[in-house]
């Protein structure tokens, strides 16, 4: 059997084919991006418990390894709603937790995930003031024979942990009458109606 014009085709790998076993330039850079950039703090992350804190806030999420919890938090931080009713002369505290019911964050509602990952800032006024209104046309419907909120504001202190004295309640909050001597702060105060006049 005659060989085709031109002699025996090339093997890939063969000298003749200009293919060679030593990687490309930008393979090499790739190749070193990757493993400094992914594999190398990811790697430190799993050792050291969570990532390098050298990166910032944003960043260290990308290497966050999932349920790995190596250091504990010495805090929970809690959130309470208060209301000035029609005709009150003053604020008393308001259970949320009547409008929240579900509890798909270990015993925390909605209102508590939110707040805790959202709800505490600045910039989510206009959010809470949202949810402030939510709530007073939630509280009318359900107790119309309650006089009428006016005014709504959010409270949030930071309760330690203590291994003498440890949560109990399975990390439900508890009422902002049994927390003591703690330092409270406010997250602004929402207008719903100025019936009656300012407070």
């Amino acid at each position: 059997m005659s060989e085709p014009a031109g002699g025996p085709p090339h093997s890939p790998h063969s000298p003749e084919s200009g293919w060679s076993w030593l990687p490309r330039r930008r393979d090499l850079a790739v190749g070193a991006a990757f493993t400094l950039f992914w594999l190398l703090p990811l790697a430190i992350s799993g050792v050291s418990g969570g990532p390098p804190r050298v990166l910032p806030a944003k960043a260290r999420d990308f290497y966050a390894v999932s349920c790995l919890f190596a250091t504990a938090s010495d805090r929970v931080s809690v959130f309470y709603v208060q209301v000035w009713r029609q005709g009150a002369r003053g604020w008393e505290d308001f259970d949320e937790r009547e409008y929240f019911g579900l509890e798909p964050f270990g015993h925390r509602t909605r209102f508590d995930r939110f707040m805790a990952r959202f709800g505490y800032r600045d910039r989510a006024e206009p959010a809470r003031a949202e949810m402030a209104r939510w709530l007073v046309a939630q509280d009318a419907e359900q107790h119309p024979e309650r006089a009428s909120i006016i005014r709504v504001r959010y409270l949030w202190t930071d309760v330690w942990i203590s291994v003498d004295a440890p949560p109990t309640g399975h990390w439900r909050k508890r009422p902002r009458g049994e927390l003591g001597a703690v330092e409270i702060r406010q997250l602004g105060e929402t207008l719903i109606s100025g019936e009656g006049g300012t407070p």
